[in-house]
């Protein structure tokens, strides 16, 4: 026995678009619509658009296309902060150790500056 195709696009369909704001996911029952959460946090910022009224999902293509860009611009960010992490710890002359307390040319650490000396020290 088959099932009609309708029934399974009605299955993955859902029944509410999400929030115009980018990264926001909360659901609202149009496509160009901010949820309360958003118009609660950004109250008078948001302004009522003056455009003819559009095609749903014409709306929800655009919102769509921005979101994917904003998605694609922080994986860049994302792969670009992981590939200065694997590169050798910044060094600077002239910090003040944060062990020692001495200016010296020391390294960064996630305690602050450190130099060579008390990096050979502590390990």
């Amino acid at each position: 026995m088959t099932t009609p195709a309708h029934v399974g696009a009605a299955v993955t369909a859902s029944l509410f678009e999400v929030c115009a704001l980018p990264g926001c996911r909360y659901p609202v029952t149009h496509p160009a619509d901010v949820c309360a959460s958003c118009r609660t946090a950004f109250g008078s910022m948001l302004r009522q658009t003056t455009e003819p009224v559009r095609d749903p999902g014409e709306v929800a293509a655009e919102l769509k296309q921005r979101d994917d860009v904003v998605r694609t611009r922080y994986r860049e960010r994302t792969t670009t902060d992981v590939d200065e992490a694997t590169s050798e710890p910044e060094q600077r002359r002239s910090q003040i150790c944060w062990l020692c307390t001495e200016r010296r040319t020391c390294t960064r650490q996630s305690a602050g500056w450190e130099c060579r000396d008390c990096a050979a020290v502590t390990g």
